[in-house]
């Protein structure tokens, strides 16, 4: 329409009743991106808390494996179990990795494997398989917030210690995309103190995988998420479409477990899990991260590993978030209003945790904020020590600062200025241009020219009138 509108006023302007004006961008976000689906904090914790579970389980069954195989290095005793007989013929003829039934030695050995639930089952006492390794792989990617193909391809060297706290891992891993000529690198550092920490849970991989790292391509020896996938393909770094198989029948085995609690909890029902992908989860932990923070986008942007904040700002995006942008919008609304409207109870209004608003105990500033004794002392929240206060000036700093433009306001602004010029020649000079100057040159070259000359005159004459200002010090 607006192509056949603007045809027509250039080409039969008679017909067109007067010449029409389009904005740049009539439908403003028309073919915006919908955002996309987040995990809440509630979901996540029931992923972990299931992934943990099984991590449990898997790694004492590997132990299990393990005992077994190093209590009989050399053979079968006399005295074995039919499970520590098939673990350690495996481990003596095939190099340690559970073959397919087809290729097992001895068709008599094929009924004990299905009595011990299969190759499938009876491959995770000897290494790592597709239904033991998504667990970790789930853990990891919530605690580390990482790509998931990035993850996926995680180096067997991503451990490192932290020079500082001995307490402390360093993870790196590598992402494609992170940076053009210099890669930036992708690392979080966790406390190995907690049980399921990234690291923990790495060295567990790192074990259960060191079976397989002999069979893997020599490409691929170097990573941490080995699996023996389908015959043609051998032992590699598990695929795209394996892994999202193993995450189908991880949430199948997670809510069958939901449902035995329900019924054995019906007075604490949990709900069942949905379907997700690991692609979730980098938008999802970033929101909870920015949210904790009480919005800051930094704190999120250094758990991203982002170089700019507009790219976070992407991950961040939604409807709690556009909640948290309302609510502090409408705090600074307020204080202004109330400022403007010069109420005695808006001064000092803060917002609490709850959205609410209310007085805090801090008093008044006088004199565009220049109360302080000793401004450059850094004792203020966020400031330092030998510079200047960010606080001291807030006032005529702010962006959203509001002088109504009549003779009374101009009169005490030609007040502090007096003030300030008699200081100038009384106190240190060093000491008034690192305090007082700034709020001078804002004074007379920012706010000063925006009043009329009309109002001088009768502003000279209010002046008399007002209150004596303290001596700046």
């Amino acid at each position: 329409m607006k192509i056949m509108l603007e045809w027509a006023m250039r080409n039969r302007p008679h017909l067109m009743p007067e010449q029409l004006q389009f904005p740049p961008n009539p439908f403003p976000g028309r073919h915006r991106t919908a955002a996309p689906r987040r995990l809440p904090a509630a979901e996540l914790k029931a992923i972990l808390r299931a992934c943990y579970a099984e991590i449990d389980i898997a790694w004492s069954r590997f132990e299990e494996g393990r005992a077994i195989l190093e209590k009989n290095p050399d053979g079968l005793t006399d005295d074995r179990r039919e499970l520590d007989a098939l673990l350690v013929e495996t481990g003596r003829t095939v190099g340690g990795i559970m073959p397919w039934c087809d290729q097992h030695p001895g068709r008599r050995s094929y009924r004990s494997i299905q009595r011990h639930g299969g190759t499938r089952m009876l491959a995770q006492y000897l290494h790592l398989t597709v239904d033991a390794l998504v667990p970790f792989f789930l853990a990891i990617a919530i605690q580390t917030a990482a790509n998931p193909d990035s993850l996926r391809n995680i180096g067997r060297d991503c451990l490192a210690s932290h020079p500082l706290d001995p307490h402390r891992i360093i993870v790196d891993w590598a992402k494609p995309r992170a940076g053009n000529a210099v890669r930036r690198a992708q690392r979080r550092t966790f406390d190995k103190r907690r049980r399921y920490s990234v690291p923990n849970l790495v060295e567990k991989v790192l074990a259960m995988s060191a079976p397989l790292v002999a069979h893997a391509s020599p490409g691929e020896r170097d990573r941490l998420f080995l699996i023996r996938g389908n015959r043609p393909k051998g032992v590699g770094v598990i695929g795209a479409q394996t892994l999202d198989a193993g995450i189908r029948r991880f949430i199948a085995r997670s809510n069958e477990g939901i449902a035995i609690w329900n019924a054995a909890h019906p007075e604490q029902l949990r709900c069942p899990m949905r379907t997700f992908s690991p692609v979730l989860f980098r938008g999802s932990v970033a929101i909870e991260h920015y949210h904790a923070a009480g919005g800051d986008i930094r704190v999120a942007q250094a758990l991203l590993n982002h170089s700019r904040a507009s790219t976070t700002d992407l991950y961040v995006r939604g409807p709690e978030t556009q909640r948290m942008y309302e609510k502090t919008i409408a705090s600074l609304q307020h204080r202004l209003i109330g400022w403007i409207a010069m109420r005695q109870e808006a001064h000092g209004v803060e917002r609490n945790i709850d959205g609410q608003f209310g007085n805090s105990n801090e008093g008044s500033a006088e004199a565009f904020s220049h109360i302080c004794i000793n401004p450059v002392a850094g004792r203020s929240p966020g400031s330092t020590q030998g510079r200047l206060c960010p606080g001291f000036m807030s006032c005529l700093s702010c962006p959203g600062l509001v002088i109504p433009i009549d003779s009374r306001h101009l009169a005490r602004i030609l007040q502090v200025m007096r003030k300030l010029e008699i200081a100038r020649d009384r106190l240190d000079a060093e000491r008034w241009r690192s305090i007082y100057a700034p709020s001078y040159r804002i004074l007379s070259e920012e706010i000063l020219p925006d009043f009329p000359s009309g109002l001088y005159e009768a502003a000279e004459r209010l002046i008399e009138t007002l209150p004596p200002l303290p001596d700046p010090e």
